[in-house]
């Protein structure tokens, strides 16, 4: 008998809160600013932690929507070594701030089961998650780190319930 593996694409309706973009708020402390600071979105954490920049940062926490988060962390300063390493901490740590045991994300992502997570998205992002755009340069499968990182938190969370 041959079993289909279930895969979860779509990071909207049930699925939501699955995506950097939803409304959960992420605490995070930071070094830098020694305190803890709370963001709108994990798109806003993750984007404020590409920069050492004081002013950077604070304006991404300021910003109105994720979508301006992101656009401020484009133009960012970027810390040393983002690209090569921090970057995958940085989302490792924005994913166990937003998913903890017990919280209704927490228990999104625990409801995914065993399905394979993957940031399907339209806007070529090959990185993080996988383009279905449609277009020649994403034809491949994309890297899905999101994805990845997803099912990752979703396996220590399973170690943290009884």
């Amino acid at each position: 008998m041959t079993t289909t593996q279930r895969i979860i694409s779509d990071f909207r309706g049930e699925w939501v809160a699955l995506s950097n973009f939803a409304p959960i708020p992420v605490t995070i402390f930071s070094q830098l600013e020694g305190r803890e600071v709370t963001y709108s979105t994990g798109e806003h954490a993750f984007n404020a932690a590409k920069t050492v920049n004081l002013a950077e940062r604070a304006a991404i926490l300021a910003a109105p929507t994720p979508g301006e988060a992101k656009r401020l962390g484009r133009r960012a300063t970027l810390r040393p070594g983002w690209d090569e390493q921090i970057r995958y901490a940085a989302m490792r740590m924005v994913l166990e701030a937003k998913f903890t045991p017990g919280s209704r994300a927490g228990a999104v992502l625990l409801s995914t089961g065993d399905a394979t997570l993957v940031e399907g998205n339209r806007w070529h992002d090959q990185h993080w998650g996988d383009c279905r755009c449609g277009r020649a340069a994403c034809s491949r499968s994309g890297a899905n780190w999101l994805g990845a990182l997803l099912m990752a938190r979703r396996a220590e969370l399973r170690g943290t319930v009884l």
